[in-house]
Protein backbone atom coordinates (compact mmCIF):
# COMPACT_ATOMS: atom_id res chain seq x y z
CA UNK A 1 0.00 0.00 0.00
CA UNK A 2 2.46 2.63 0.93
CA UNK A 3 4.39 1.43 -1.93
CA UNK A 4 1.39 2.61 -3.83
CA UNK A 5 0.66 5.42 -1.41
CA UNK A 6 4.12 6.63 -0.62
CA UNK A 7 5.54 6.38 -4.08
CA UNK A 8 4.86 8.46 -7.15
CA UNK A 9 4.87 6.55 -10.39
CA UNK A 10 6.99 7.62 -13.31
CA UNK A 11 8.43 6.03 -16.42
CA UNK A 12 12.24 5.88 -16.51
CA UNK A 13 13.99 8.28 -18.87
CA UNK A 14 17.52 9.39 -19.57
CA UNK A 15 18.96 12.81 -18.84
CA UNK A 16 18.02 15.69 -21.09
CA UNK A 17 20.14 18.84 -21.32
CA UNK A 18 22.72 19.61 -18.67
CA UNK A 19 20.71 20.79 -15.65
CA UNK A 20 21.02 24.19 -14.09
CA UNK A 21 23.01 24.71 -10.91
CA UNK A 22 20.89 24.31 -7.78
CA UNK A 23 20.82 26.05 -4.44
CA UNK A 24 23.29 24.58 -1.96
CA UNK A 25 22.65 25.10 1.72
CA UNK A 26 25.46 25.52 4.22
CA UNK A 27 27.32 22.32 5.06
CA UNK A 28 25.68 22.22 8.51
CA UNK A 29 22.20 22.81 7.07
CA UNK A 30 22.80 20.24 4.34
CA UNK A 31 23.57 17.67 7.04
CA UNK A 32 20.49 18.66 9.06
CA UNK A 33 18.14 18.54 6.08
CA UNK A 34 19.50 15.24 4.84
CA UNK A 35 18.98 13.72 8.27
CA UNK A 36 15.43 15.10 8.46
CA UNK A 37 14.65 13.67 5.01
CA UNK A 38 15.93 10.26 6.08
CA UNK A 39 14.00 10.31 9.35
CA UNK A 40 10.74 11.25 7.65
CA UNK A 41 11.20 8.69 4.86
CA UNK A 42 11.91 5.89 7.33
CA UNK A 43 9.08 6.99 9.64
CA UNK A 44 6.57 6.87 6.78
CA UNK A 45 7.75 3.39 5.81
CA UNK A 46 7.62 2.06 9.40
CA UNK A 47 4.18 3.58 9.98
CA UNK A 48 2.91 2.03 6.77
CA UNK A 49 4.17 -1.37 7.82
CA UNK A 50 2.27 -0.96 11.11
CA UNK A 51 -0.91 0.13 9.30
CA UNK A 52 -0.75 -2.83 6.92
CA UNK A 53 -0.14 -5.25 9.80
CA UNK A 54 -3.16 -3.87 11.64
CA UNK A 55 -5.30 -4.17 8.50
CA UNK A 56 -4.56 -7.76 7.61
CA UNK A 57 -1.95 -6.84 5.02
CA UNK A 58 -4.33 -4.72 2.96
CA UNK A 59 -4.52 -0.97 2.60
CA UNK A 60 -7.59 0.37 4.42
CA UNK A 61 -10.21 1.51 1.96
CA UNK A 62 -10.14 5.20 1.13
CA UNK A 63 -6.57 5.97 2.28
CA UNK A 64 -5.09 8.57 -0.09
CA UNK A 65 -1.76 9.47 1.51
CA UNK A 66 -0.14 10.77 4.65
CA UNK A 67 1.56 13.73 6.27
CA UNK A 68 4.27 13.76 8.93
CA UNK A 69 4.48 16.19 11.84
CA UNK A 70 6.76 16.42 14.90
CA UNK A 71 5.56 14.57 17.99
CA UNK A 72 7.84 15.20 20.96
CA UNK A 73 11.19 13.70 20.01
CA UNK A 74 9.51 11.54 17.38
CA UNK A 75 7.14 11.96 14.45
CA UNK A 76 3.43 11.47 13.93
CA UNK A 77 2.51 9.87 10.62
CA UNK A 78 -1.10 10.76 9.91
CA UNK A 79 -2.86 8.78 7.22
CA UNK A 80 -5.54 10.64 5.34
CA UNK A 81 -8.71 9.48 3.65
CA UNK A 82 -10.89 11.22 1.13
CA UNK A 83 -13.90 13.20 2.32
CA UNK A 84 -16.85 14.80 0.55
CA UNK A 85 -14.99 18.10 0.07
CA UNK A 86 -11.44 17.61 1.34
CA UNK A 87 -9.08 15.03 2.85
CA UNK A 88 -9.52 14.25 6.51
CA UNK A 89 -7.48 12.51 9.20
CA UNK A 90 -8.02 8.76 9.43
CA UNK A 91 -5.29 6.89 11.35
CA UNK A 92 -2.23 7.97 13.34
CA UNK A 93 1.02 6.12 13.99
CA UNK A 94 3.64 7.75 16.23
CA UNK A 95 7.20 6.78 15.30
CA UNK A 96 9.58 7.42 18.17
CA UNK A 97 13.08 8.92 18.14
CA UNK A 98 14.53 5.44 17.57
CA UNK A 99 12.30 5.11 14.49
CA UNK A 100 10.10 2.45 16.06
CA UNK A 101 6.42 2.59 15.15
CA UNK A 102 3.78 2.58 17.86
CA UNK A 103 0.18 1.41 17.71
CA UNK A 104 -2.22 2.39 14.95
CA UNK A 105 -4.70 4.84 16.46
CA UNK A 106 -8.08 5.93 15.14
CA UNK A 107 -8.14 9.71 14.85
CA UNK A 108 -10.86 11.17 17.06
CA UNK A 109 -11.06 14.53 15.29
CA UNK A 110 -10.92 14.11 11.50
CA UNK A 111 -10.46 17.79 10.74
CA UNK A 112 -7.04 18.93 9.52
CA UNK A 113 -5.16 22.06 10.54
CA UNK A 114 -4.24 24.64 7.90
CA UNK A 115 -0.64 23.41 8.05
CA UNK A 116 -1.77 19.81 7.55
CA UNK A 117 -3.82 20.77 4.50
CA UNK A 118 -0.92 22.82 3.08
CA UNK A 119 1.60 20.00 3.61
CA UNK A 120 -0.56 17.48 1.77
CA UNK A 121 -1.25 19.98 -0.99
CA UNK A 122 2.48 20.69 -1.33
CA UNK A 123 3.14 16.98 -1.83
CA UNK A 124 0.54 16.73 -4.58
CA UNK A 125 1.64 19.98 -6.23
CA UNK A 126 5.22 18.70 -6.48
CA UNK A 127 4.12 15.31 -7.79
CA UNK A 128 2.22 16.96 -10.62
CA UNK A 129 5.24 19.08 -11.58
CA UNK A 130 7.99 16.47 -11.73
CA UNK A 131 10.54 17.17 -14.46
CA UNK A 132 11.48 15.16 -17.55
CA UNK A 133 14.29 13.20 -15.87
CA UNK A 134 12.66 9.99 -14.61
CA UNK A 135 15.12 7.53 -13.14
CA UNK A 136 12.72 5.26 -11.28
CA UNK A 137 9.25 3.80 -11.61
CA UNK A 138 8.62 4.92 -8.03
CA UNK A 139 9.24 8.23 -6.29
CA UNK A 140 8.86 8.80 -2.55
CA UNK A 141 7.92 12.23 -1.23
CA UNK A 142 9.29 14.08 1.82
CA UNK A 143 7.85 17.42 2.92
CA UNK A 144 9.55 19.85 5.32
CA UNK A 145 9.09 23.49 6.24
CA UNK A 146 11.47 25.70 4.27
CA UNK A 147 14.17 26.86 6.73
CA UNK A 148 14.66 30.04 4.71
CA UNK A 149 11.06 31.12 4.07
CA UNK A 150 7.36 30.60 4.85
CA UNK A 151 6.77 27.82 2.31
CA UNK A 152 7.61 24.14 1.96
CA UNK A 153 10.47 22.10 0.61
CA UNK A 154 9.35 18.89 -1.07
CA UNK A 155 11.73 16.20 -2.28
CA UNK A 156 10.71 13.57 -4.79
CA UNK A 157 13.21 10.78 -4.24
CA UNK A 158 13.90 8.09 -6.81
CA UNK A 159 13.47 4.77 -5.02
CA UNK A 160 13.93 1.07 -5.61
CA UNK A 161 12.93 -2.24 -4.08
CA UNK A 162 15.98 -4.02 -5.53
CA UNK A 163 18.61 -5.13 -3.01
CA UNK A 164 22.00 -3.38 -3.13
CA UNK A 165 20.78 -0.72 -5.59
CA UNK A 166 21.43 2.91 -4.60
CA UNK A 167 19.57 5.40 -6.84
CA UNK A 168 22.18 8.17 -6.89
CA UNK A 169 20.42 10.16 -9.61
CA UNK A 170 16.94 11.36 -10.44
CA UNK A 171 16.00 13.21 -7.24
CA UNK A 172 14.15 16.55 -7.22
CA UNK A 173 13.76 19.41 -4.77
CA UNK A 174 10.74 21.75 -4.96
CA UNK A 175 10.13 25.09 -3.30
CA UNK A 176 6.35 25.26 -2.75
CA UNK A 177 4.25 28.18 -1.53
CA UNK A 178 3.02 28.29 2.07
CA UNK A 179 -0.49 27.19 1.04
CA UNK A 180 0.95 24.23 -0.86
CA UNK A 181 -0.61 25.26 -4.15
CA UNK A 182 2.21 26.81 -6.19
CA UNK A 183 5.61 25.59 -7.38
CA UNK A 184 8.00 28.50 -6.84
CA UNK A 185 11.08 26.58 -8.01
CA UNK A 186 11.89 23.07 -9.18
CA UNK A 187 15.48 21.83 -8.89
CA UNK A 188 16.85 18.69 -10.51
CA UNK A 189 19.47 17.38 -8.09
CA UNK A 190 21.54 15.33 -10.55
CA UNK A 191 22.72 15.49 -14.13
CA UNK A 192 21.19 12.15 -15.04
CA UNK A 193 20.24 8.69 -13.87
CA UNK A 194 22.76 6.65 -11.92
CA UNK A 195 22.04 3.43 -10.03
CA UNK A 196 25.00 2.22 -8.00
CA UNK A 197 25.69 -1.18 -6.45
CA UNK A 198 26.17 -0.85 -2.70
CA UNK A 199 28.09 -4.13 -2.63
CA UNK A 200 30.85 -2.31 -4.50
CA UNK A 201 31.37 -0.21 -1.37
CA UNK A 202 32.95 -3.26 0.25
CA UNK A 203 36.60 -4.11 -0.30
CA UNK A 204 38.53 -6.74 1.59
CA UNK A 205 35.65 -7.12 4.02
CA UNK A 206 35.65 -3.41 4.89
CA UNK A 207 33.27 -0.63 3.91
CA UNK A 208 35.02 1.98 1.79
CA UNK A 209 32.02 3.79 0.28
CA UNK A 210 30.64 4.80 -3.10
CA UNK A 211 32.04 7.56 -5.32
CA UNK A 212 29.93 9.88 -7.46
CA UNK A 213 30.15 13.22 -9.29
CA UNK A 214 28.00 16.25 -8.49
CA UNK A 215 27.51 18.46 -11.56
CA UNK A 216 24.68 20.67 -10.28
CA UNK A 217 26.47 22.14 -7.22
CA UNK A 218 29.98 22.75 -5.88
CA UNK A 219 29.39 20.62 -2.78
CA UNK A 220 27.40 17.55 -1.67
CA UNK A 221 23.64 17.97 -1.37
CA UNK A 222 21.14 16.81 1.22
CA UNK A 223 20.21 13.79 -0.93
CA UNK A 224 23.75 12.46 -0.47
CA UNK A 225 23.32 12.67 3.31
CA UNK A 226 19.96 10.90 2.98
CA UNK A 227 21.44 8.13 0.82
CA UNK A 228 24.42 7.69 3.15
CA UNK A 229 22.11 7.25 6.14
CA UNK A 230 19.63 5.05 4.30
CA UNK A 231 22.30 2.70 2.98
CA UNK A 232 24.64 2.96 5.99
CA UNK A 233 27.73 3.71 3.97
CA UNK A 234 30.00 6.64 3.14
CA UNK A 235 29.45 8.48 -0.12
CA UNK A 236 32.35 10.35 -1.68
CA UNK A 237 31.31 13.16 -3.98
CA UNK A 238 33.50 14.96 -6.47
CA UNK A 239 32.04 18.46 -6.70
CA UNK A 240 33.72 21.49 -8.18
CA UNK A 241 37.44 20.97 -7.63
CA UNK A 242 37.03 19.12 -4.32
CA UNK A 243 36.46 15.63 -3.02
CA UNK A 244 33.96 15.40 -0.17
CA UNK A 245 33.19 12.59 2.25
CA UNK A 246 29.55 12.25 3.31
CA UNK A 247 29.12 9.93 6.26
CA UNK A 248 25.61 10.44 7.51
CA UNK A 249 25.22 14.07 8.59
CA UNK A 250 28.99 14.55 8.72
CA UNK A 251 30.32 16.20 5.57
CA UNK A 252 33.99 17.03 5.20
CA UNK A 253 36.45 18.10 2.54
CA UNK A 254 38.89 15.24 1.95
CA UNK A 255 40.58 16.64 -1.16
CA UNK A 256 44.15 15.32 -1.38
CA UNK A 257 46.65 18.01 -0.37
CA UNK A 258 48.30 18.02 -3.81
CA UNK A 259 45.03 19.15 -5.41
CA UNK A 260 44.31 22.02 -2.99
Amino acid sequence: MLLAMSALCAAPALAQDRPAQVEAFSIAETGRLGTAIWRQDVAAARATDALLAASGGQSPQGVIGWIVTPEGSGQRVRFLSSGPAAPHAFKDVVVDSQLKAGAVIDVAEPGLSADDVAQFAARNTAAQAIGPLRCSARYNAVMLKDPEGPGWLVWLLASTTQPNVVPMGGHYRFHISADGQTVEKREQLSGGCLDMDSSQAQRGGQTVGLVTNVVVASQPLEVHVFLSLLNRLPIYTMAGDKLWEVQGARIRDVTPTARR
